[in-house]
């Protein structure tokens, strides 16, 4: 990991995102992009009388003190020595925009506000971001202050979980711990449930499954396999064992595929108290992808005799 994409806004509900991404950084030995965005003021008509239209004085005075705020967010973070950039524009799309065009590695963003009602209606950035990001995001509370000792993993055994299982093992150092769970979910048809998903069958993937996972020295690795809700069990694990992180493959579904058949890291996302790091299906494409031309390329310098 070379390169993180700081998302703040100045508010205190990102000071965890940025405290994070600085002590990342620092471990990891990557530089931060830190953008903050403007969105375009509303047009208001209120039914009757003139029609409000923020004039570019406005807009103008808005920009300044959003980049006010953000630059002393990062001071008050001891990030103030971060390269900042102010942007103007939807915040999901042109967070995606920097992230693609600095080729950052990595999103942190803050969760945004804990209330039920606000979360529920998915008007959270970090939300959005992990629905539609070709990269890892993370999504971290406004208290966090400190790396991640334990990391929570849900193993569902697709490429992105084991992609998100790895980073998540790049993200701890000595004394830490990565536990990956799975969770065996009754099959079902309609209203009829066919009854669960064999536990042994699931206990031996998963030791197939920890042995693609390479640990960093002095870190501790746990295997656990629950029956029951996928979410629901992440999140009560999560708070019995005091992870910092729970960390997850996205399927990158739809917004029809989300609404049929839900979707375990937005719903992880939305409820979650510890930080939440998502790794987009996409995202593991991309890289195959890239890995594919690069494995072409050699071999057209160097064909095998």
């Amino acid at each position: 990991m070379k390169k993180i994409l700081l998302g703040l806004h100045g508010g205190a509900s990102a000071d965890g995102a940025v405290h994070i991404a600085r002590q990342l950084a620092s471990q990891i030995g990557a530089s931060i992009e830190a953008v903050a965005v403007l969105q375009p003021p509303t047009v208001v008509d209120y039914g009757y009388g003139p029609v409000y239209v923020p004039d570019p004085s406005t807009e103008a005075e808005l920009e300044e003190q959003l980049r006010v705020d953000a630059m002393r967010q990062l001071a008050r973070c001891d990030l103030d020595g971060a390269k900042l950039t102010v942007l103007e524009g939807q915040r999901t799309s042109s967070l995606l925009d920097a992230a693609a065009a600095c080729s950052g590695d990595l999103i942190v963003v803050g969760m945004g506000p804990h209330e039920f009602a606000d979360r529920t209606l998915g008007g959270e950035t970090a939300l959005h971001l992990a629905q539609r990001a070709a990269t890892p995001v993370l999504a971290v509370p406004a208290r966090m202050r400190r790396l991640a000792r334990r990391i929570l993993v849900a193993v569902d055994f697709s490429p992105s979980s084991l992609a998100a299982a790895r980073l998540a093992a790049s993200l701890l150092t000595t004394g830490g711990t990565l536990e990956l769970a799975h969770v065996t979910a009754a099959m079902q048809i309609g209203s009829v449930a066919l009854g669960p998903v064999p536990r042994a069958e699931a206990e031996h993937r998963m030791e197939e499954f920890a042995a693609q996972v390479t640990l960093p020295d002095g870190v501790q690795l746990l295997t656990r396999v629950f029956g029951g809700d996928a979410a629901r069990t992440l999140l009560e694990v999560a708070t019995q064992t005091k992870a910092d992180i729970i960390a997850l493959g996205s399927h990158g579904y739809n917004f029809w595929q989300r609404v049929l058949l839900g979707s375990v890291s937005s719903k992880v996302l939305r409820l979650a108290e510890c930080a939440v790091l998502v790794y987009p299906s996409r995202c593991v494409a991309a890289h195959q992808k890239t890995d594919h031309l690069q494995r072409s390329s050699v071999s057209m310098v160097c064909p095998v005799p």
